[in-house]
C-alpha cells in the first residue's frame, strides 16, 4: 500500500502541470506576503496578488511558449534578448494599465491603485523571466541527461549481449576441441566452464562489478585454458596490489585474454608464450596481455575476429570517459595490449 502511495506521488511530482501549479501557489504565497498594505492580510491582498499575476503570468508563458523555443533554442541570442526587452515592457505596460483603468470593472467597491512605478515592475518581471528561463533550461538539461543515460545503458546492454554469446562460441570450441582428442580433462572443463559462465550470464549483468571478484573469474578462464596446453606453452601471470575495494565494468578484460589465447596459440608448431600481468594502486588499474603471433590460418581470419576488441572499446567510451588508455600494438610476432583505468 505505502509503495502504491510512493508511486503514484511520484508520478504527480513528475507531472508537469502539478509543478506549474505548485510554483505558482508558492509565487502567490509570497507575495501576498510582499504586497500586503498592513501587518495582517485582507481580503482585499489576496484580491490583490491575484490580480499582480496576471501580467506576470502572460509574460512568463509567452517566454516559454514562443521566444524560448523560437529564438533562445535555436541559438538566436541577440533577437531573443530584444524580445525579452519588449516583452518586458509589455508587461509592465499591461500591469499599469490593468491597476489604473480595468480592475475597477473586474472588482467594483474596491480600491485599487499601482503602488509600483513602471521600471518597479520592469524589474520585478524580470526576476520572474530569469528564474522560470533557468527552471526551463535545468528541466530540459535534466532530460537530456537522462536520455543519454538510457541510450548508454541501452547500448551498454546490447554489448553485453554480444560479449557473452561471443564468450560462449569460444569456449565450446575448447571443449569441441578436448573431446575430438578423447581427453580424460574434458569432464572437467565442462565444470569448470560451468562456473565460469555462471558469472558471465548472471553476476556480470550490471555496469561495475568488484574488481577482485573480476579478477577470480579471470584467473578461472585462464585454468581452463592450461588444460588445453601443450606441455612446452610458456605461461605467464604476475598480480601485484590488492584489489579489494575497488570495482570495474564486467567481461572488460576478458577479450584482450581470450584473443591471445585464440590466435596465439592454435598455429604454433612448437612451445609459445603468453604474459599477462595486472597492477592496481590507489587511483589506477593496469592490465597487461602479450602473446606470440601464431601463423595465420584460415580460422583466424573469420568474421569474428576481433569483435571482442571492438565492444571494449566502444564500453571503454561510454563507462571510462577521459579515464583511461588503451594501447594495441600488432607487431609482425608479437601482439601486445596495454590498458590502464582510473578507479579512484
Amino acid at each position: 500500500m505505502i509503495k502504491k502511495m510512493l508511486s503514484v506521488l511520484g508520478r504527480l511530482i513528475q507531472s508537469r502541470p502539478i509543478q506549474h501549479l505548485a510554483f505558482w501557489c508558492l509565487s502567490f504565497l509570497v507575495l501576498v506576503n510582499i504586497l500586503r498594505v498592513s501587518a495582517e492580510i485582507h481580503h482585499i491582498d489576496l484580491i490583490y496578488a491575484l490580480v499582480f499575476h496576471l501580467p506576470i503570468l502572460l509574460v512568463v508563458y509567452l517566454n516559454e511558449a514562443i521566444l524560448f523555443p523560437r529564438l533562445l533554442a535555436k541559438n538566436k541570442y541577440g533577437w531573443y534578448l530584444l524580445s525579452i526587452v519588449i516583452l518586458l515592457a509589455f508587461g509592465a505596460e499591461f500591469y499599469l494599465q490593468l491597476f489604473e483603468r480595468w480592475i475597477d470593472y473586474l472588482f467594483p467597491g474596491y480600491y485599487f491603485i499601482a503602488y509600483y512605478t513602471f521600471w518597479d515592475i520592469l524589474l520585478f518581471f524580470a526576476v520572474y523571466l530569469v528564474l522560470t528561463t533557468l527552471i526551463k533550461l535545468a528541466r530540459a538539461w535534466f532530460r537530456i541527461n537522462q536520455v543519454e543515460q538510457e541510450k548508454t545503458t541501452s547500448e551498454l546492454r546490447a554489448l553485453r549481449s554480444q560479449l557473452n554469446p561471443h564468450f560462449l562460441f569460444n569456449s565450446l570450441n575448447n571443449l569441441y576441441s578436448l573431446t575430438r582428442k578423447k581427453s580424460d580433462l574434458a569432464p572437467q572443463l565442462v565444470l569448470k566452464l560451468s562456473d565460469i559462465l555462471r558469472y558471465v550470464i548472471y553476476d556480470a549483468e550490471t555496469n561495475f562489478i568488484s574488481l577482485e571478484k573480476e579478477l577470480h573469474f579471470l584467473k578461472k578462464y585462464i585454468e581452463v585454458q592450461r588444460i588445453r596446453l601443450e606441455p612446452d606453452f610458456n605461461l605467464e601471470v604476475d598480480q601485484k596490489g590488492d584489489p579489494s575495494g575497488f570495482k570495474i565494468a564486467p567481461l572488460l578484460l576478458l577479450p584482450f585474454v581470450e584473443n591471445a589465447f585464440k590466435y596465439g596459440t592454435d598455429n604454433l608448431n612448437t612451445g609459445g608464450r603468453i604474459s599477462i600481468a595486472w597492477e592496481n594502486s590507489d587511483n589506477d588499474f593496469q592490465f597487461f596481455v602479450a602473446n606470440e603471433k601464431a601463423v595465420e590460418n584460415d580460422s583466424s581470419k573469420d568474421e569474428y575476429k576481433g569483435m571482442g576488441i571492438q565492444n571494449v572499446r566502444k564500453r571503454l567510451d561510454l563507462l571510462y570517459p577521459d579515464k583511461h588508455e588503451l594501447v594495441i600494438d600488432d607487431q609482425q610476432k608479437r601482439y601486445l595490449v596495454k590498458l590502464k583505468l582510473s578507479i579512484k
